[in-house]
């Protein structure tokens, strides 16, 4: 059996994913990352954005705040402010925190690197849930439109001596 992930996105509220999976790409503080089975040890900080979550063929996406990365053998730790799935994100909600971040932004002086900072990573978590809903939205609309699949229609044994 192949190596599998044990993955784990937790914040201060609640354990939001706990389940094995074939990979996780996330915002690394320095750039997007994919975590493997095998990966080396790691202990980072990420930023916020999404999270991608690979199993098998399917997917699970999360619109993540910023936090810490734990990978130590083929286990993942993802400790965050928040994490959501398309689900529970409420895009009027997350719009409004774009605006207020910005206009906090605009009024914000320059010496005031902390609030700079939290303003800064509410309007990216606000972004990514935007993002993952919108992303999210397209593929449930996919998957209820017609298959595109070829598929022979099946044929019993008796039906097959019938037309013959």
């Amino acid at each position: 059996m192949a190596e599998r992930l044990d993955v784990k996105i937790i914040t201060p509220e609640r354990v939001v994913f706990k389940h094995e999976a074939d990979s996780v790409i996330l915002p690394g503080t320095l750039g997007e990352m994919e975590v493997l089975p095998g990966h080396v040890a790691i202990f980072s900080t990420i930023k916020p954005g999404q999270i991608l979550i690979k199993d098998s063929g399917q997917r699970d996406i999360f619109a993540s705040g910023a936090g810490l990365l734990e990978v130590c053998a083929n286990h993942v730790t993802l400790l965050v402010d928040s994490a959501e799935g398309s689900a529970e994100i409420d895009p009027a909600v997350a719009q409004r925190l774009i605006e207020e971040a910005e206009d906090k932004l605009k009024n914000l002086s320059s010496e005031d690197e902390e609030q700079r900072f939290a303003f800064e990573t509410q309007l990216a978590s606000a972004k990514a849930r935007i993002e993952v809903y919108e992303r999210t939205l397209d593929d449930r609309e996919a998957q209820h439109g017609f298959s595109r699949a070829n598929l022979n229609p099946v044929v019993s044994e008796e039906q097959k001596d019938g037309n013959k």
